[in-house]
């Protein structure tokens, strides 16, 4: 099983919820989401797909909260990143890519395709309530096309693994548990 991280104004509580379940997982975190970690919790995959300013990311992960197989995920051959998803040979048709849906459904996506049973998504709630890192700011503003994309995920066979426990993610694929 895998957690992923994203930045919606949820992590801390959305983690902490987890935590109490004590699971068995690796951890998968989007952006600036390892930052919200409690001490002791440590990246397995780290993905980030929004553009240049990834690439600063990738490149300064911090040595407390990686490991030595921290595979760093995108799109593309990027300087910094691990694992190139766009390349010949990949499971999705990249004609029907459903991940423009967010990073979170990029890790998603690449958790299943590398043969975790399930995933749990925490600060992912796709709305527009902020980002935990500024608590009193508002958005991103997601467009019909990222809801679109989840609804489509949510109709898919590989929809019943993945579970959230916030937000628009939780309304459509259901808590975690529940």
């Amino acid at each position: 099983m895998v957690l992923i991280t994203g930045d919606g104004s949820t992590l801390k509580d959305d983690i902490a919820k987890f935590l109490a379940m004590r699971l068995d997982h690796d951890v998968y975190g989007i952006a600036r989401s390892y930052q919200a970690y409690p001490s002791g919790m440590r990246l397995d995959h780290w993905a980030d797909v929004d553009g240049e300013q990834s690439i600063w990311w990738a490149e300064h992960l911090p040595p407390d909260k990686i490991q030595p197989h921290t595979m760093r995920h995108t799109l593309g051959d990027v300087r910094g990143f691990d694992v190139d998803w766009n390349v010949d040979g990949s499971p999705y048709d990249m004609s029907e890519v459903w991940w423009h849906g967010s990073t979170a459904l990029f890790a998603v996506l690449t958790s299943l395709a590398m043969g975790y049973d399930r995933a749990i998504l925490a600060g992912c709630p796709l709305d527009e309530n902020g980002h935990w890192y500024f608590p009193d700011s508002t958005g991103p503003f997601w467009n019909e096309q990222d809801y679109i994309a989840w609804k489509k995920f949510a109709l898919s066979d590989e929809a019943e693994r993945v579970k959230s426990f916030s937000g628009f993610t939780r309304e459509i694929l259901g808590a975690p548990g529940g």
